[in-house]
């Protein structure tokens, strides 16, 4: 089974014209979920997919790259979005 998870855009400073501050999507059951009123930028998904995937994956040993992590940076140089990514309950 896997977790499910809060994206939100918590800070979005420049030129970036796809995200805003607020704007947010889930992932249920390995699913994206994005509102229909919004859209997601591919560079800021590419940026934060490896940490999705790790984050929803159910680790044995209780520890989760959240407990290091939860803020991540789209890796575009002329706008500053960063990212949190929560868990949700079940």
């Amino acid at each position: 089974m896997f977790k499910n998870l809060k994206i939100t855009c918590i800070k979005a400073e420049g030129k970036c014209s796809r995200t805003k501050c607020g704007d947010s999507f889930t992932i249920r059951n390995a699913k994206l979920e994005i509102p229909p009123d919004q859209s997601l930028c591919i560079f800021a998904l590419g940026s934060i997919l490896q940490p999705i995937t790790a984050a929803i994956m159910q680790n044995k040993d209780g520890e989760s790259i959240l407990d290091m992590l939860d803020q991540w940076q789209c890796p575009d140089p002329k706008a500053k979005v960063i990212f949190k990514i929560e868990e949700l309950d079940s």
